[in-house]
């Protein structure tokens, strides 16, 4: 089950591999989040609100793929901290606003510079075409993953 005959690497091999490098990057970025005293969570939401206005938080959940419970909790711990504001939707009032604070900007900025950081010691290492083609690999991969989730794997588990 290693390798097919032809020396092409099997599925399960490149999907081990893939896993082994999801454990060394998650440890990665939290030794490089940790140097600014920020949890992963709140760095992925510092980089989500970074760019632009407010969102919903219904909206941060989706981009940042996690329950609306869990970002919650993130966006009141942050808002607690200073780094974000929230405020009701002045267009919906179900709906509750999340943006960046001036606090919330400043540590943004800083751990984009983390994030250089880490992909100069990464990334940045891999010749430009292997960084093409390995973008363009895991875009492949990741649309094959969201063809199973819609035919194979529906929340009902039917199979259509």
């Amino acid at each position: 089950m290693g390798h097919c005959d032809d020396g092409d690497p099997a599925p399960q091999e490149v999907l081990r591999e893939f896993w082994r490098l999801m454990h060394r990057q998650r440890l990665l970025l939290h030794r490089a989040f940790a140097k600014e005293e920020v949890h992963p969570g709140q760095g992925h939401c510092l980089r989500v609100l970074g760019p632009g206005d407010e969102i919903t938080q219904s909206e941060l959940a989706d981009t940042m793929l996690l329950s609306r419970p869990t970002v919650t909790r993130l966006v009141q711990r942050m808002e607690r901290a200073g780094l974000v504001a929230r405020r009701t939707d002045p267009h919906d009032q179900r709906q509750t606003l999340v943006g960046l604070t001036e606090a919330g900007r400043v540590l943004q900025q800083r751990m984009e510079a983390v994030m250089t950081e880490y992909t100069d010691a990464t990334l940045a290492r891999l010749p430009e075409n292997d960084r093409r083609q390995l973008a363009r690999l895991l875009r492949s991969w990741r649309q094959f993953a969201d063809e199973a989730l819609a035919h194979h794997w529906s929340p009902r588990g039917s199979t259509r």
